[in-house]
């Protein structure tokens, strides 16, 4: 899919007669991207953070199909079993896979609405945003704490669905597990998950009212004060229009990446790491600062001397 839909926008953007294999190659991985040093960036971080993973994250990491059978289990034991049923029809399943997209794009949405609102959470969803240029490798790029959050969302949002339906309308409980991850999968594949982290831009015109382009979310990226805070979802542009975020692409429009100045050094592996836990100490030694000043108790009046 990723290709399927770097060659709709290399088709989109150029003359039938200048196209070609090595046009579309030039295209797809243009030197100035393979050169900068924001790409060096992404794939040392992505080999710390695999090796970091196992030791660090993996333990608190609760998945959806954890949530799920934990639900189900406790649904079990205060009402009682419920008998599976043994095949569900095809329109049975075709419904809760939906239901499960939907789930877990409204998660995913309100995590990262969330991430940007609150201001501690803000230093940690800054290593993402630390990129100057979009190449897949960039949706690695986040913050061993940000992927706690997320992860904790998904699995509250799909993982409280699948056990909690699974219980009601006596469904298997494993069968519907996988169901989440066909879900998982599907919402990655039609977005172009990989395109949204690229420097290629696949705007969808009109449709950007209904479905979240891959140039739509490079606009997030942008480190212009006008599109701070727009189009925080992955499918659905439905949210963002609910919550007043969504902004459309203007395929002339020319914008630069990255965090604006004076957020922090995240230049290297290591600052990309630590830089979030120094923001967040700060913000919350001044906010301890200025509780204590208010708490101080106001001067009293004068005593006039004998």
């Amino acid at each position: 899919m990723t290709f399927f839909g770097a060659y709709i926008a290399y088709v989109s953007q150029t003359e039938s007669a200048e196209r070609s294999f090595r046009g579309y190659m030039r295209f797809c991985f243009p030197a100035r991207i393979l050169k900068h040093p924001s790409l060096r960036l992404d794939i040392f971080f992505n080999i710390s953070f695999r090796l970091l993973h196992p030791f660090i994250l993996a333990p608190l990491l609760v998945s959806s199909a954890a949530l799920a059978a934990g639900s189900y289990a406790l649904l079990t034991m205060l009402f009682g079993e419920v008998e599976a049923v043994s095949s569900p029809s095809l329109l049975t399943w075709t419904l809760i896979l939906v239901a499960l997209m939907i789930a877990q794009d409204f998660a995913t949405f309100y995590a990262h609405y969330i991430e940007h609102k609150f201001v501690l959470l803000w230093q940690f969803h800054k290593t993402h945003h630390s990129a100057e240029i979009l190449v897949p490798l960039t949706n690695r790029r986040f913050h061993p704490v940000q992927t706690i959050i997320d992860n904790g969302f998904n699995a509250i949002a799909v993982g409280g669905l699948i056990g909690v339906s699974a219980y009601v309308l006596a469904l298997p409980i494993l069968d519907y597990s996988l169901r989440g991850l066909e879900a998982y999968w599907l919402i990655n594949a039609l977005s172009f998950h990989h395109l949204r982290h690229s420097h290629i831009r696949l705007g969808y015109g009109w449709l950007e009212r209904y479905l979240l382009s891959p140039a739509q979310h490079q606009l997030h990226h942008s480190s212009e004060v006008h599109h701070w805070d727009k189009n925080f979802g992955l499918l659905l542009s439905c949210w963002d229009r609910w919550f007043k975020t969504i902004v459309y692409t203007n395929p002339t429009e020319q914008y630069r990446l990255g965090l604006p100045p004076g957020s922090g050094d995240f230049s290297t592996v290591t600052g990309l790491y630590i830089s979030p836990f120094r923001g967040f100490v700060k913000i919350l030694r001044e906010r301890m600062q200025r509780h204590a000043g208010r708490s101080e108790p106001a001067p009293g009046p004068a005593v006039p001397e004998a």
